[in-house]
């Protein structure tokens, strides 16, 4: 890789991510870091990159042309694991994806690559751990729980959850990552609601009666993503951003 190059910030979300690593690639040069703006200690030295879904769909389609539909899947795992220097490291992972090929997926020698496949393992054990052991509370209107993952595990969960058809109406309420997973009249959403100041819940029937209301009454406005993989091209949201 090149000389150490800027220090890049992105909104939180996947898709922010992979333009600022766009950026930093089009640079030439190895970001000094990249960064949540939300926990960027000196803004005035970053520089600032929008989101741009085009951006993000080429850099995620090229991944999987140059590489493999695998190693692009890991890509999307990492960014959900609670792993110190992330973003540094994915970068890291997705240069070399775009220049090895497939093949590092399959680098056991490579401390990189192990270090990130054992997150990932870790990402799915949690995820199992935290889907046998949710407990709703059964409100009025709906179904609520809580959880308080290491991992934002949400997004891999989502769909057995969603597939549950003992409850209607449902929460589910990350709140370590501020991830609200819902389901309402038969809609399904996972939404980053970070913006919101939220109190800290007791239990998910305080949970329920302060956030049912704000689903119920459809008070988060949401940033229209794609909403599905086609031919590995368009990315699949991890979750869209509430506003």
């Amino acid at each position: 890789m090149a000389d150490q190059g800027m220090r890049y910030t992105y909104d939180g979300t996947f898709e922010g991510y992979l333009c600022a690593v766009l950026q930093a690639l089009r640079s030439g040069k190895v970001p000094a870091a990249i960064t949540d703006r939300r926990n960027e200690t000196r803004p005035d030295l970053a520089v600032n990159v929008a989101t741009s879904l085009k951006d993000a769909e080429y850099l995620y389609s090229t991944i999987s042309a140059r590489s493999s539909a695998e190693v692009q899947q890991m890509v999307s795992d990492y960014f959900l694991t609670d792993c110190a220097s992330l973003e540094i490291n994915l970068y890291k992972m997705i240069f070399c994806s775009l220049k090895y090929g497939a093949k590092i997926a399959e680098d056991y020698s490579s401390e990189l690559m192990s270090g990130i496949q054992m997150a990932i393992r870790d990402l799915y054990r949690e995820a199992q751990s935290i889907l046998q052991e949710l407990d709703f509370y059964l409100g009025e209107e709906a179904s609520c729980a809580v959880i308080n993952p290491r991992n934002s595990v949400l997004p891999i969960i989502r769909k057995p959850v969603l597939k549950r058809r003992d409850i209607d109406d449902l929460l589910v309420y990350d709140k370590r990552h501020h991830l609200l997973l819902e389901r309402y009249s038969e809609q399904n959403m996972l939404l980053d609601i970070s913006d919101f100041p939220m109190p800290e819940f007791k239990d998910p029937k305080e949970a329920y009666d302060f956030l049912w209301p704000f689903v119920r009454d459809r008070r988060f406005d949401v940033r229209v993503i794609p909403g599905q993989k086609k031919s590995g091209s368009v990315i699949e949201p991890l979750w869209l951003k509430a506003s």
